[in-house]
């Protein structure tokens, strides 16, 4: 699995955070797998056959490859994880906001001055919103960060 960059603890349940492109640790920048296969065939192919590789060699790259294989395979479940891991966090936030509808909250907004202002109203519906989940409070949308107060409703 190729992973460019998922900001996991900034924006761990918006699916946009993943993208794909090379991952590459400190450890393996700059050397795969293939690359390092391509350089050992290479080097038995080109060998002196007056002065052969020794067996001791032999192992120890084979040892090395294997090394890398295994550190890539975990690189691989490691990333796999992850994204498991913010997909259901997702689904467990979604879960719990639905448990808010038709409750009445208070909680503030800020309009596009950067104006503090607080409301009040019945949860119609939640939603993600920019890997956040949002409250629908008649025609406004209450992060759920800025809940300050949840009621059963009136109604």
């Amino acid at each position: 699995m190729a992973v460019d960059n998922i900001n996991f603890f900034g924006n761990l349940y918006g699916y946009d955070s993943f993208s794909t492109g090379n991952y590459t640790s400190s450890a393996m920048q700059g050397l795969d797998r293939d690359v390092f296969l391509r350089l050992m065939v290479a080097q038995f192919a080109n060998q002196d056959p007056m002065s052969p590789v020794s067996e001791t060699e032999s192992i120890a790259q084979l040892a090395q490859f294997s090394t890398l294989e295994q550190m890539t395979n975990m690189v691989d479940s490691i990333m796999d994880l992850k994204v498991g891991i913010a997909l259901m966090l997702n689904q467990s936030l979604i879960s719990q906001g639905s448990s808010m509808i038709g409750k009445e909250v208070t909680g503030t907004i800020y309009d596009e001055n950067g104006v503090e202002r607080e409301i009040t109203g019945v949860v119609s519906s939640v939603h993600m919103k920019n890997g956040f989940l949002t409250l629908k409070i008649g025609d406004e949308e209450l992060p759920i960060d800025f809940v300050k107060e949840i009621r059963n409703s009136a109604q």
